[in-house]
């Protein structure tokens, strides 16, 4: 066996280490991510914990997921992006919303998909799990 077989093999175990290690311990992952096939359900979340929601999205068209106004204040929106590129105009992506979890409680995460500029309009999709975030 060659010597950059040795590092690679040695450099895989240590990463797969660390990876779990913090797992066994009982520490919880730095972030959680969910989909739309999880809306209705419960997860729990630590203070400084991401949640990263991903969702199909046809940003072209002017419509996105956004906060619903009745929305939890436990989850801050960090950042919401556009994951792929649309094979067509208006055609579909995902979207990623991240949101932090900024103090303990109970809570639930409403998502509304709309345009923004339909104010009086109901969504055309939603989204929402409930949140259980512990210090």
């Amino acid at each position: 066996m060659n010597a950059n077989a040795l590092v690679a093999g040695a450099v895989f175990c240590l990463a797969a280490l660390f990876t779990t290690g913090s797992q066994a311990m009982g520490a919880p992952p730095d972030s959680l991510a969910v989909t739309q096939a999880d809306s209705g359900k419960s997860f729990a979340l630590a203070v400084g914990q991401r949640l990263n929601v991903h969702l199909s999205a046809q940003l072209g068209t002017g419509y996105s997921w956004v906060a619903a106004p009745d929305s939890t204040p436990l989850l801050k929106l960090e950042s919401s992006t556009a994951e792929g590129t649309a094979q067509m105009p208006g055609g579909a992506q995902m979207q990623v919303l991240v949101f932090s979890a900024s103090s303990a409680g109970k809570g639930t995460l409403k998502l509304d998909y709309r345009q923004p500029w339909e104010k009086d309009v109901p969504a055309a999709k939603s989204f929402s799990i409930t949140v259980t975030i512990k210090q």
